[in-house]
């Protein structure tokens, strides 16, 4: 984030008219009647970042004006001051610039001009030592000022308590038998969350933990279970017993004695629960659930991720290589349901936001069309009927993102119904039929266009010890319009995105290298994009190019765009400007319920790591790093401590990316750019969950338009920045290509 410089004089201005040696542009403010009129001298994109008598910072995208660009203030009075600086493209180098902060007030004399020669020119002097690394005039989404949700540990005098919220489940964990524990049964988005309260009195000295249920609905003597057992049945638990009804909404149960060991309870001990839900009648449909089976460790606070080990597959901690989400990561599965790995909640859910996430689960399975839902036979959301379109590319959220993993493409000559194909003109400006996505469906009368994979183009190769392989590219074709500069994208998974909204932007700069200053071939750097909502500019991190800030924006886009449905951040629909059928503004998908389908994603459970005891799977990981790809897959991140949402917050992540822009080389090129993005540069892609694909998406597709059948084919497309990284692997031996693949399946 740009900050001003505490030393900026107090000055009054007229007219400013400010040029530096070093940069190609003059800029400045002029007083116009109860306005002032701040400028650019270029026509190419300006943003300006402004702050009005100390208040919040803003920016905003100027308008070229008179041959300039210009954003005007109004409704001034005399003494009103603003400090303000430029962030402009300048042509003569192709790169953008930042301007030195100054300071208009109104009613005055201009200020002087600024040095800009001082060190990082354009941006204020540093104030302190060790500093996070310099932002430029990207605006963080989070800070200290940032309203926080209740934090789901408490630590008091006499007790940590954690709270965590549930939903029920069909049959136990560990009922492989079933594959019924993953899934999501009918009706679960009504009266079916609970929140379960742990107050371990033991952690100060006490003797008992305490475990109360807090329901949403009625329950009907709720079952408590404590201590894994697991000798004759995979279900079993040492302490059994009802819990004690409160009152509707409140049920409690308490332990002392650690049947497991035949003694009191301990700080340290292994506390698997599990708790049995009956609602009360009468009940739109079952009555009779389970819940999540949690592990909690006396003495600590929090939900344990597990793994499992034994004959009775008894609970402990999964050790740090394991949490690939921190505390979102999911248990160790053992109900063999390969389909639903991407579907959970996250394990450490707030109970503020159990309720809200199957809700917006719901949402995320609605046809916005009909408003049934995608799972039969729950009822239809009349509520979000009639939305959809009139252009769009797929009804729902699940039709492309199936069982929320990656999309694979679909037959040669049919519609790409789970691909955004982006189009735009060779400036980067709207297609003049199309818009900025070409929607290949309509509600009624006949799409704008349609476009297909007419087949692959292949071409062959060979590894270092002779092995061959081959590669294969898209050729497309289209109907109607034939956009001259596209981008096709395939559905990518979904988990984890929360986390990576919750990165802090300072970690990213820290990572950025755009002018390769080490001299190490890779030169990432920062997509900055404008917020929609707010206009201040921020990190772009999601999307194949980074074109989204925030996880609220990526949702909202995909709505309007894929879907057809508006919102409060997108009211108008994707249209050129010679397209007819499609103008008018609305706001169809209301706040509420954007917010639900927003944290539903958010908060969906990380899947831990596998293998991470296999000396293969670690060896892979070695050659990993050692052929240069943790340059940019960045294995650790630490999330900010500032997001709203308890469950994301002071999270230690294994995601393998860096969030930034890399050019892959003119392989994986394509002819349209995005903000920062050119054609052959993309945003590192999180490698979290990699190794599922195969089970949650029925198939394995990779890269952003899906082209690589298998991980060795995406390593092999590798290029540009990439390329040495490329040549690693394809120099290894059979059983080091092996192993450093092994080591991806296992994330």
């Amino acid at each position: 984030m740009r900050n001003r410089s505490a030393g900026l004089a107090v000055v009054v201005l007229v007219t400013a008219l400010l040029a530096f040696d070093a940069f190609a542009a003059t800029y400045g403010a002029t007083q116009s009647g109860s306005s002032a009129i701040f400028y650019v001298d270029t026509t190419s994109w300006a943003d300006i970042h402004l702050i009005k008598n100390n208040g919040g910072q803003l920016n905003y995208r100027m308008a070229i004006i008179n041959g300039r660009n210009e954003y005007t203030v109004t409704g001034l009075v005399a003494g009103d001051f603003i400090d303000y600086s430029f962030t402009y493209w300048d042509v003569s180098c192709n790169c953008a610039r930042d301007t030195a902060w100054a300071r208009y007030t109104h009613g005055g004399t201009p200020p002087p001009p600024v040095d800009s020669g001082t060190p990082d020119a354009g941006q204020p002097p540093p104030t302190d030592a060790g500093q996070p690394p310099p932002t430029g005039n990207i605006v963080p989404l989070f800070d200290n000022t940032t309203a926080l949700e209740p934090a789901t540990v408490e630590n008091t005098s006499t007790a940590i308590i954690t709270r965590v919220g549930d939903r029920v489940r069909d049959r136990h964990a560990r009922e492989d038998e079933y594959q019924a524990y993953d899934h999501y049964l009918q009706f679960y988005f009504q009266s079916r969350t609970h929140n379960v309260e742990i107050i371990d009195e033991v952690a100060k000295g006490g003797s008992r933990i305490v475990v109360n249920l807090r329901t949403i609905y009625p329950y009907d003597s709720p079952d408590f279970r404590a201590f894994f057992r697991g000798l004759n049945t995979v279900a079993e638990y040492f302490h059994n017993a009802d819990m004690t009804t409160v009152n509707d909404y409140l049920y409690t149960a308490s332990v002392n004695f650690n049947a497991k060991e035949g003694r009191a309870i301990r700080i340290g001990d292994r506390m698997e629960i599990e708790i049995g839900v009956f609602l009360r009648a009468p009940v739109e449909g079952r009555f009779n659930y389970y819940s999540t089976a949690m592990l909690y460790i006396v003495g600590t606070g929090g939900i344990a991720p597990f793994e499992v080990s034994g004959a009775q597959e008894d609970s402990f901690p999964m050790p740090a290589a394991g949490l690939s989400g921190g505390a979102t990561t999911q248990n160790q599965p053992m109900s063999n349901e390969p389909d639903n790995r991407f579907l959970q909640m996250a394990l450490n859910m707030a109970p503020v936001n159990a309720q809200p996430f199957v809700e917006g689960r719901r949402l995320h399975h609605t046809n916005f069309g009909d408003g049934s839902h995608s799972e039969q036979p729950n009822p239809v959301l009349t509520a979000q009927a009639g939305k959809l379109g009139p252009n769009f590319v797929s009804a729902s959220c699940i039709s492309c993102h199936v069982q929320n993993g990656r999309g694979l493409p679909p037959a040669v000559n049919t519609t790409l119904a789970n691909y955004v194909v982006k189009v735009g003109n060779a400036s980067g400006g709207a297609d003049a039929f199309l818009g900025y996505r070409l929607q290949p469906r309509r509600t009624s009368g006949t799409p704008e266009a349609d476009v297909r994979i007419s087949g692959w183009t292949n071409s062959s190769g060979t590894f270092g010890d002779g092995t061959a392989y081959q590669l294969r590219r898209p050729t497309y074709s289209f109907v109607n319009v034939i956009p001259t500069n596209y981008s096709a994208r395939v559905t990518p998974q979904l988990v984890g995105m929360g986390l990576l909204e919750a990165v802090p932007e300072s970690a990213i700069a820290a990572l950025a290298d755009p002018n390769d200053s080490n001299g190490d071939g890779i030169s990432g750097k920062m997509q900055t994009v404008r917020d929609p909502e707010t206009g201040a500019t921020r990190l772009g991190r999601f999307g194949w190019k980074a074109g989204a800030a925030k996880l609220k924006h990526q949702v909202a886009d995909a709505l309007v765009n894929d879907m057809g449905v508006t919102s409060p951040v997108f009211t108008a629909m994707d249209c050129g400007p010679q397209q007819t059928g499609c103008a008018g503004t609305s706001t169809e998908l209301a706040a509420a319920d954007l917010d639900k389908l927003t944290r539903y994603i958010a908060l969906l459970g990380v899947p831990s790591r596998r293998d991470y005891r296999d000396t293969t799977a670690l060896r892979g990981e070695t050659l990993f790093a050692s052929a240069g790809c943790a340059k940019c897959h960045t294995a650790t991140l630490t999330t900010s401590q500032y997001h709203p949402n308890a469950e994301l917050r002071s999270q230690t992540i294994h995601a393998y990316t860096d969030l930034l822009l890399h050019d892959m080389g003119s392989g994986l090129a394509d002819n349209l750019g995005e903000g920062q993005a050119t054609g052959s540069e993309w945003r590192t892609p999180p490698l979290w969950g990699i190794g599922l694909t195969a089970g949650v998406s029925g198939g394995e597709a990779y890269l952003h338009d899906g082209r690589a059948r298998n991980l060795s084919e995406a390593i092999l497309w590798h290029g540009g920045e990439a390329q040495n990284a490329k040549n690693a692997f394809n120099g290894m031996n059979a059983s080091d290509r092996a192993a450093l693949l092994k080591f991806l399946q296992s994330l």
